[in-house]
Formats: C-alpha cells, sequence, structure tokens
C-alpha cells in the first residue's frame, strides 16, 4: 500500500484552529496598548487573552495558510526553488514586522534584530524542509521543541496564558497525534504542506518570545534547534565547496549519512530525539541562569552535536571504506 504524502496537512490544520480559537476568545484590541504587550500579557484577573498579542494571531495565521498552500502545491507538481524561496523569504519578512511592531521609535538596534530575525525565520523554514527527510525526525523535532519552546519562554518570564506558549504547545500536541502515522513505519510523509509551516512558526514564535522578553532569547532558543541549523548548515557549505547545485535533493545531511551507513530510521530518529531533550532541559534549566553560565551551556550545546556529526560521518566513512579494505 502505498504511503500518503502531504498527510502534515493535519498538524497544520489543528495548529490554525488553536489560532484561530486564541483570537476568538481574545478581548478587542484597546488603543494605546502596543508598547506594553508583555506587562499587558501578564495581566491578573482576565480569563481573556490578551489584546495586543490577540491581534497579531489573524494575520500570522494567514502568512501560515499562505506557506502551506504554496508548499502543498509543491508537493503535488513541484515549484522553481526560486519561487520558493522568495515565498519563504516574504512570509519571514512580514512576519517579523508583524511581530515586533509597537508605537515606539524605529532604532538601529530595533532595525539590526529584524534582519537577523528575519534570515532565521526563512532560514529555519528551509532547514525544517531539509531535515524532513526519515520517519518521525520532524515529528519529533516538532514535539521537543514546541515543548521547550514553551518551557523556556515561560522560565524567562512569558505567561503561561500568552498566545506563543499556547501556540507551541499547540505545535507539540499536533506533532505527537501526528508521529503514530509516520513513526517507527510511515504511513504518510509529512509533506512539504506541514514541514514548511512548522518550521515557519517554530522560528516565528522565537522571534515574538524575544521581542517580549530579551533580543538575545532569539539565540537562546536558536540552540534549541542546533541540530537543523547545524545539519543544514555544514551540509550546504560541504556542497558549496564542491561546487554541488545547492537546490538539487540530496543525500548528505549527517542523519542520511547514517541510514546510509545502515542506521534503521528509528535508530536515528531516537538518538537525535534523546540529544534534542538534553539540548531543551538544559536550556531550559539554564534560562534563569548567569552570562557566564548561559555561554557554558550554549558551548555545550554546540559541542554536543558537534559530537554527534563527528559521530555520524565516522560511521559512514568507516562503512563506505571497508569494501576496499
Amino acid at each position: 500500500m502505498p504511503t500518503v504524502r502531504g498527510g502534515g496537512v493535519a498538524i497544520v490544520a489543528v495548529v490554525s484552529v488553536v489560532m484561530a480559537w486564541l483570537w476568538f476568545r481574545a478581548e478587542p484590541i484597546v488603543p494605546g496598548l502596543m508598547t506594553g504587550e508583555a506587562q499587558n500579557a501578564g495581566a491578573q484577573g482576565s480569563d481573556h487573552l490578551p489584546a495586543v498579542a490577540a491581534a497579531r494571531l489573524l494575520p500570522l495565521l494567514a502568512l501560515v495558510v499562505v506557506l502551506a498552500i504554496v508548499s502543498f502545491i509543491d508537493d503535488l507538481r513541484g515549484l522553481p526553488a526560486r519561487l520558493r524561496f522568495g515565498v519563504h523569504g516574504a512570509t519571514a519578512l512580514i512576519a517579523v514586522s508583524l511581530l515586533t511592531h509597537n508605537l515606539e521609535p524605529i532604532t538601529v538596534g530595533r532595525l539590526a534584530f529584524g534582519l537577523v530575525a528575519t534570515v532565521w525565520v526563512a532560514g529555519y523554514t528551509n532547514a525544517f524542509n531539509f531535515m524532513d527527510g526519515i520517519n518521525g525526525i520532524a515529528g519529533m523535532q516538532g514535539l521537543v521543541t514546541g515543548l521547550g519552546t514553551a518551557a523556556v519562554a515561560v522560565a524567562a518570564g512569558v505567561p503561561p496564558a500568552h498566545p506563543a506558549v499556547l501556540l507551541a504547545l499547540a505545535a507539540a500536541g499536533a506533532c505527537l497525534g501526528f508521529l503514530p502515522h509516520n513513526f517507527p513505519r510511515a504511513r504518510v510523509f509529512m509533506g512539504d504542506v506541514s514541514s514548511a509551516a512548522l518550521g515557519f512558526l517554530l522560528a516565528a514564535l522565537a522571534v515574538w518570545i524575544a521581542w517580549l522578553t530579551s533580543p538575545w532569547m532569539l539565540f537562546w532558543l536558536g540552540l534549541l534547534h542546533a541540530n537543523f541549523v547545524l545539519d543544514t548548515g555544514v551540509t550546504l557549505v560541504r556542497r558549496a565547496l564542491r561546487g554541488d547545485k545547492l537546490s538539487e535533493a540530496h543525500r548528505e545531511h549527517f542523519y542520511q549519512r547514517l541510514i546510509r551507513a545502515g542506521y534503521s530510521h528509528p535508530r536515528v530518529t531516537l538518538l537525535e530525539a534523546a540529544l534534542q531533550v538534553v539540548t531543551g532541559l538544559a536550556l531550559w534549566l539554564g534560562t534563569p541562569a548567569s552570562l557566564s553560565a548561559k555561554l557554558v551551556i550554549a558551548a555545550a550545546v554546540v559541542v554536543l552535536w558537534g559530537a554527534f556529526f563527528g559521530y555520524a560521518e565516522s560511521v559512514f566513512r568507516r562503512v563506505n571504506a571497508a569494501p576496499a579494505a
């Protein structure tokens, strides 16, 4: 029986319904509150969500849906790489503009943050899409990073009822519901329709949380996604140095090298998930820590994934060198 492609549309549907529900139950917008979103988000004595935060939900939902539609078309018949990347870049720019908008003056710092955030959202949208190559890896990433994003946000002072926290939990829950259909045996593939939209949403939530707390939180939350970011980055650099066409499909990611070395899909996915859990716990526990402690944790996360990639590379080369021995 053929495996169903594009089944990840269910993840997009669940997240979209949650976003619409959060918007529906929010208070009407009160003029003049745009500069105090974080404080407004923490207001006590109300069963409603913060008005200013909720105002961002419908536009963000529209971006998720547009990205999902374009990606679904790409699943069905394929789209030129330039068009896909253009859509990813445009949605990232709009999302960052939306999530960081307020009535305060525009400064060099804000512009710099906006530029970094836009590159981050567009880049991670593509990285998540690139990394969805074996059973369960993208769904497990969405589950762990969704939970991790919510935990780190709350540890950083974002109220648990804030839409950014609730959307992270919704993404994690949607991935948890999807995983039994995709792991350990895949009866359904996630497809670009979900991998691009899910990567976009997780990256956008990191921007939103950083805007609520501290610009440096974007780097901290980015470490939660270090496996996908570093694997994609190193692989792209390696292929560029070889002169490969970067938009072409390939099997050069570190997780793919383990598969090519004979590891099973469940084994590789669970290895990455286990390291992701360790990473998430370290970042959660380290959120209230001092700057020096944060730097140690950040370095440890990079070393952890560097060691894993080195292990994957060594296994791949050993297996491929064996016939010639």
